[in-house]
């Protein structure tokens, strides 16, 4: 049987051994389901009333001793629906809380800012505020890309990020590392609103730069990942300085 379900549900492993326990006992006192569950004693009375709670089991008193039982399965539908509409409720909370939040950022500290974005998510949450701040005919540069920023889940997403970018209207400029040409480059050459040239033969470089509006960002996932952002735009404009330096030296 594939309980998998059930913890999907918010069981916890206890609950899940006491609940099937009482399936198959029927009623019952807490001595057999004990036995049939594996729970501590210590335990199982805290798990059946949390059982109970959950409207997932019930109880009668027989001469002075609880007696418990599960109720229908069909229940544990009910229970689901219960928590989708809880979820609901949250997500509208939750949708309050962010646009109070949202008007409250910024009014502490000023707008140049640096930070360290890191994982995977953090790369992504890096390079998505890209599409957040720019508009249909804004530039960006993206400089010293070698193989490993495409590593691991990374290369679904950035294939991804790129198809909203260039459907925005944004125009990318791409530097590769030439020995990334064949695997990677030669799929970018083929997006829209994208032109790539190639680094000299043997420079490899993990980190890689992304360049827009008054933002620099130095991205690597090589070994740990993590993306800085730096948001100056005199910082910016230096870099965009640099990157056409670059950008003058590269083949196509």
């Amino acid at each position: 049987m594939n309980f998998e379900p059930l913890r999907k549900l918010g069981l916890t492993e206890g609950e899940i051994k006491v609940y099937l326990a009482l399936v198959q006992l029927g009623e019952s006192t807490s001595g057999p389901i004990i036995e049939n569950s594996g729970v501590s004693v210590s335990k199982v009375y805290l798990i059946l009333n949390k059982l109970s709670k959950k409207g997932l089991i019930s109880h009668i008193v027989k001469e002075k001793t609880k007696h418990f039982k599960s109720v229908d399965p069909n229940r544990l539908i009910f229970y689901l629906h219960e928590k989708e509409e809880e979820l609901k409720n949250q997500e509208l909370i939750l949708t309050d809380l962010v646009k109070e939040l949202k008007s409250n950022s910024g009014t502490a500290i000023t707008t140049e800012t640096a930070q360290v974005f890191e994982g995977f998510k953090g790369i992504q949450t890096a390079r998505e505020r890209t599409l957040k701040i720019m508009k249909t005919g804004d530039e960006m540069w993206i400089l010293g890309i070698a193989k490993s920023p495409y590593e691991g889940p990374m290369n679904f997403y950035f294939k991804d990020y790129h198809k909203r970018r260039y459907e925005k209207g944004i125009k990318c400029n791409f530097l590769y590392n030439e020995y990334a040409k064949e695997q990677f480059g030669k799929i970018t050459e083929k997006y829209p609103n994208s032109e790539v040239k190639y680094m000299p033969s043997g420079l490899i470089t993990h980190a890689w730069l992304e360049i827009y509006a008054d933002t620099v960002t130095i991205g690597i996932n090589k070994g740990k990942s993590f993306s800085v952002v730096i948001q100056n735009q005199e910082v910016a404009d230096s870099f965009k300085i640099y990157a056409k330096i670059l950008w003058k030296t590269a083949t196509k």
